[in-house]
């Protein structure tokens, strides 16, 4: 018998008792699987007995209904006699028995087709039912939502609690969505430069560096890596770069930013094993040690197959050995564990220490598995990227005039390594008052000479030591359409790097160091399997997050955005999604890789 119609027009919490929706201060509902005997039904509510109170008058209710009722007509509804809540106590021991042993159907039916005692219902919910595992990760906020976890991803965007920022110095929580709000003052920047975009295979809009004396620095929450989903009323999911960068560029104080953090790597628990070995006549003992660099202490390399450790099964790799029978080799070299080993009798006592990492998804991931992530629709899909081509500007001006703009970048410069690109143009300067360039522009080579692979000073004195001639000729890569966004240290945008002629791509290596046993620490997306970003000429993968506290973090030399094109000397190019990760999973401890890294765009 369901009560659910019968309640629906005041209906308002969802209960964690009995997993169904009522009032606040309502009785629990549940939905029988037989008819109920009357004498255990309450003639106020008309349903089961829910904390049966008994009354002087010899008739029970259920302790809400007739609380409720002698609070107002302080009689008896059945004999109308005089009755107040003093004169109630609860039923027998043998009544709520009767109760609690009533079966009741599991009300997350669609996950769920389990029956039980009522008494049983509130711990099958609790912790056994596969319709009510999940819950909302705005539960601290105040949401109450539970539910299977297939639905969780629908809840989140719905979730009214999503939009709600928390309160100022509340740190942003790995794993789930965050709101915060930050405040600016007019023409201030947020201070973050940024990468991603649906015309790549980043799609999501990540945050790649913050700047020391922006708004999102001044607030203190946000790290490089977060994903940021929503900025005020626009759904940053699936949009493209230059819609996200007007989107953040342009968004008025307060602004709302709802973030998506990576889990962070959390460090493993450290168990300690005690284990005796019993030597076997013709069978090797079959234990490979090993010290590590910069590290003290013995270390399992191998356990040779057929041994007899590999027999006894208990030690692995990586288990650091503390003690052999009594010896202390917390701080011995390998060759005196060796000398007591061979000194032991037929059995040998081993104690050794384990990291044991906590049960979580790997952190080389292919997508955010605790993000809602839209289906993909090409019609959300922008114009693709093309290659840019070179263009080449002839100026004539007299001898003595200067070319009268202002240029930034170069080799080793603080924004790495980029190619000279233009910061201004005096409009009443040679090149402005006929509009030769714009902010932006690249400027490959001057009169043949080139400036790509130049540094800063290097390249200014080029320019210089063109001053004097009366015809110059530019080859340059031209700048993306000027925007209405206005930030103090100009910079091209991250698509215009990623879309310049391969031969202006500088690579540089980056060593990882994977430490007890976690992972390399970040997401990677793209490959000749995506959805997104495929029309680019050199089809690559992409780092799209790093995780809080791994090594790709703590490193400092890996940025979200970068291009990996090999893996300890193994090409990426043009390899699915599936092989390149793989093969970053069986890289060994010590990991090389070749990047390129390109500044992401500022706001």
């Amino acid at each position: 018998m369901s009560v659910r119609g019968a309640r629906a027009a005041i209906m308002d919490t969802l209960c964690r008792t009995c997993g169904q929706v009522h009032e606040t201060h309502g009785n629990h509902l549940y939905d029988y699987c037989e008819t109920v005997d009357e004498e255990l039904t309450c003639h106020i509510c008309l349903q089961p007995l829910v904390n049966p109170m008994d009354t002087m008058c010899g008739h029970t209710f259920c302790s809400r209904c007739i609380r409720s009722v002698v609070r107002i007509h302080k009689m008896c509804p059945v004999d109308r006699k005089a009755l107040t809540s003093h004169d109630c106590r609860p039923s027998s021991l043998i009544i709520r028995r009767m109760l609690d042993r009533l079966i009741v159907v599991c009300p997350n039916t669609s996950y769920c087709q389990a029956t039980m005692p009522r008494c049983d219902l509130d711990p099958h919910l609790t912790s056994r039912c596969p319709g009510n595992r999940a819950h909302c990760p705005n539960e601290p906020m105040g949401c109450t939502w539970h539910g299977p976890e297939e639905a969780r991803e629908d809840h989140m965007w719905e979730c009214s609690y999503r939009t709600r920022a928390v309160q100022a110095g509340v740190p942003i929580k790995d794993g789930s969505l965050t709101t915060i709000e930050v405040h600016r003052r007019r023409e201030e920047e947020l201070g973050i430069s940024f990468v991603g975009g649906n015309e790549t295979p980043m799609v999501g809009i990540i945050v790649q560096d913050i700047q020391a004396e922006g708004v999102i620095a001044r607030d203190g929450r946000m790290l490089p890596g977060d994903q940021i989903v929503h900025v005020n009323d626009t759904d940053l999911k699936d949009v493209s770069h230059f819609v996200a960068r007007e989107a953040l560029g342009q968004a008025s104080s307060p602004i709302k930013l709802t973030v998506y953090r990576e889990k962070a790597e959390r460090t493993g628990q450290k168990e300690v094993h005690r284990i005796q070995l019993n030597k076997v006549p013709g069978v090797p003992l079959g234990i490979k040690i090993a010290g590590r660099r910069n590290e003290p202490g013995i270390y399992v390399v191998e356990v040779l197959e057929d041994s007899v450790a590999w027999r006894d099964g208990r030690l692995m790799a990586d288990d650091r050995v503390l003690e052999i029978s009594g010896q202390d080799l917390r701080e011995a070299e390998p060759e005196r564990a060796a000398d007591v080993i061979k000194s032991c009798g037929d059995k040998i006592k081993v104690t050794y220490s384990r990291i044991v990492k906590p049960t979580a998804p790997d952190l080389i991931q292919s997508l955010n598995a605790d993000i809602p992530v839209e289906t993909f629709n090409p019609a959300n899909l922008v114009a693709a990227l093309v290659q840019r081509s070179e263009k080449v500007i002839n100026i004539r001006k007299s001898s003595r005039e200067s070319l009268g703009i202002s240029v930034s970048g170069g080799r080793g410069g603080p924004k790495g390594d980029v190619p000279i690109f233009v910061t201004s143009v005096q409009p009443d300067g040679p090149v402005g008052k006929h509009h030769y360039l714009r902010r932006g522009d690249i400027l490959l080579s001057v009169n043949g000479a080139n400036l790509w692979n130049l540094s800063h000073l290097d390249a200014v004195k080029v320019l210089k030591g063109y001053a004097g001639c009366k015809a110059l000729c530019l080859k340059i890569v031209e700048a993306d359409t000027p925007t209405n966004i206005e930030v103090e240290r100009y910079s091209p945008t991250w698509l215009t790097w990623l879309t310049l002629p391969s031969y202006c791509h500088t690579a540089h290596k980056v060593c990882l160091e994977k430490i007890n046993g976690q992972s390399l620490g970040f997401s990677i997306v793209g490959g000749n399997d995506s959805s997104h970003g495929n029309h680019l000429q050199h089809v690559t993968i992409y780092v799209k997050t790093l995780v809080p506290n791994g090594a790709a973090a703590k490193s400092g030399h890996l940025k979200c955005g970068d291009q990996i094109l090999m893996v300890n000397g193994k090409s990426l190019s043009n390899v699915s999604h599936t092989q390149a990760v793989t093969l970053l999973k069986q890289a060994p401890r010590r990991v090389e890789l070749t990047v390129i890294s390109w500044p992401g765009t500022l706001v």
